[in-house]
């Protein structure tokens, strides 16, 4: 196999374009920012410099949002191979193409130290960080793209950008949230990722590991809350966040273990019909606060209490009339009144 151009018999005009764009930039960069960058560079010929091209133009010819030419210039110019010069008013630019060549031999011969130099090193340790970053950038979409089930529509490129430009450039922390999201809760919706990240950023994690730690807590958690609502009768339903505080009450600020709550919570459910969670959220602190934190310190006190209880007798007071004797005169009145 071989490649070869034949020499056209009609002159329709052609782009030059470098090689070192095309095997240097083109492959980490997306479709749509290499598309913007080559009509740029067409309407920057000096045969087209008479008619009025601009981003808008841009946009209508590639059927783009007017937001998309922006993003792509602001990436060209991340890499050094524009200019944007702002105009005075408004928020309009022109866009200057550099010569990769030139950037090449002024940065190889020149004085790098150079002050005010809009030049960089194509072969510096700046260019090859962002060459790695953009490595890392297409090694995340192909690793979502296993995750989702099918290719990037161009929508979830662009998200995948911004979570990747703006959260987090740590690819295995992106995929963790497309994993937690897809497969561990199957939920499939870029908006949820999005979310998780921005939630798990909130509180301090910037790392896989930190993440997985904090979610094996939590699953830990809710297998506790579960579990009391199962002792309690009602593992129909999941519990409502002022159970869940009463849970974490007794285990965080009590130093219960949940073993010796759940034995504590059985027993209790023994003592009435009526078992709730205000009951045992009672029962709970009233032990507690009198330092039993264990279900064996709990039976020690139970047979304590037994101990120290001593019924009272009850006693009836009964009224013993004593005899008496009446002389003949009562015994007559009382006679006669009883026959009146």
């Amino acid at each position: 196999m071989g490649f070869f151009k034949k020499a056209p018999e009609f002159d329709l005009g052609e782009l030059n374009i470098e090689n070192m764009f095309i095997t240097d930039f083109m492959p980490s960069a997306s479709g749509t920012y290499v598309k913007v960058y080559l009509l740029g560079l067409m309407f920057s010929k000096e045969e087209n410099v008479k008619y009025h091209y601009d981003n808008r133009t841009l946009a209508n010819m590639l059927s783009l949002p007017l937001q998309d030419i922006h993003e792509a210039w602001q990436y060209w110019v991340k890499t050094g191979l524009v200019v944007k010069h702002p105009h005075n008013e408004g928020l309009d630019y022109d866009i200057e193409f550099l010569s990769l060549r030139s950037l090449y031999i002024q940065n190889n011969f020149n004085n790098k130290n150079q002050a005010n130099s809009n030049v960089k090193n194509l072969k510096s340790s700046n260019q090859n960080a962002f060459r790695i970053e953009n490595e890392n950038f297409v090694k995340l979409t192909k690793s979502v793209e296993k995750i989702i089930g099918h290719p990037l529509s161009y929508a979830e490129y662009r998200d995948i950008g911004d979570y990747f430009e703006n959260y987090s450039k740590d690819h295995d922390f992106i995929v963790k949230a497309f994993e937690h999201c897809f497969i561990e809760r199957n939920i499939r919706n870029f908006k949820i990722v999005k979310t998780t990240l921005l939630s798990w950023i909130d509180q301090g994690f910037t790392t896989k590991d930190q993440v997985e730690v904090h979610l094996s807590q939590s699953n830990e958690r809710s297998q506790i809350y579960r579990d009391v609502l199962k002792l309690l009768g009602i593992s129909y339903r999941l519990p409502n966040q002022g159970e869940k505080d009463l849970i974490d009450k007794w285990i965080d600020s009590y130093a219960i273990l949940p073993g010796d709550m759940y034995d504590i919570i059985k027993d209790l459910s023994k003592k009435t019909l009526n078992i709730s969670f205000n009951y045992i959220d009672k029962a709970i602190s009233t032990l507690a606060g009198q330092g039993v934190k264990t279900f064996s310190e709990y039976q020690v006190k139970n047979q304590k209490d037994k101990a120290d209880f001593k019924p009272q007798s009850k006693r009836r007071n009964y009224t013993i009339e004593k005899e008496k004797t009446y002389s003949e005169e009562e015994l007559e009145n009382i006679l006669l009144n009883k026959n009146k």
